[in-house]
């Protein structure tokens, strides 16, 4: 992957917002030497700075989804699961964003139970007493 792919990126969605560098740094409660630096390709940030980027660009949920996996993919840094590194970021965040999307934040959520040999569903069960499970079937793809 291009190693300046979020910088360009970040450059065309601050250019299309009509902001400068420290308007943006203002807006998104960053530096601007960050913002300088992540638009050049000299540094690579963290999710959170990216998403203080992206939120100071009023960028939509799906749009700033996308700018910060991106950063990810770059940065690696953010990974919490060390043997997941290799996998590409939206993987381990795609679930969470999904979740929030439909209104389920952190705080709604009282117990998660991971697949086991007995029972291969993911389950989330609901502080309301509500539950979501989910397997992961494979299937060839059909032309």
């Amino acid at each position: 992957m291009n190693k300046n792919k979020i910088g360009k990126l970040l450059k065309e969605y601050r250019k299309k917002a009509n902001l400068t560098q420290p308007q943006l740094a203002g807006a998104s409660g960053v530096a601007t030497s960050i913002v300088n630096d992540v638009e050049n390709g000299i540094r690579n940030a963290g999710s959170k700075t990216l998403n203080r980027i992206a939120r100071g660009l009023n960028l939509s949920d799906e749009e700033r989804f996308k700018f910060i996996m991106i950063g990810l993919s770059l940065s690696k840094r953010d990974f919490l699961i060390p043997d997941f590194s290799g996998y590409p970021p939206e993987i381990l965040n795609y679930l969470p964003f999904v979740f929030q999307k439909s209104g389920i934040g952190p705080s709604k959520v009282k117990k998660v139970i991971l697949p086991s040999k007995e029972n291969k569903q993911f389950q989330i069960v609901l502080k309301s007493g509500k539950s979501l499970a989910m397997e992961i079937r494979l299937s060839p793809i059909s032309a």
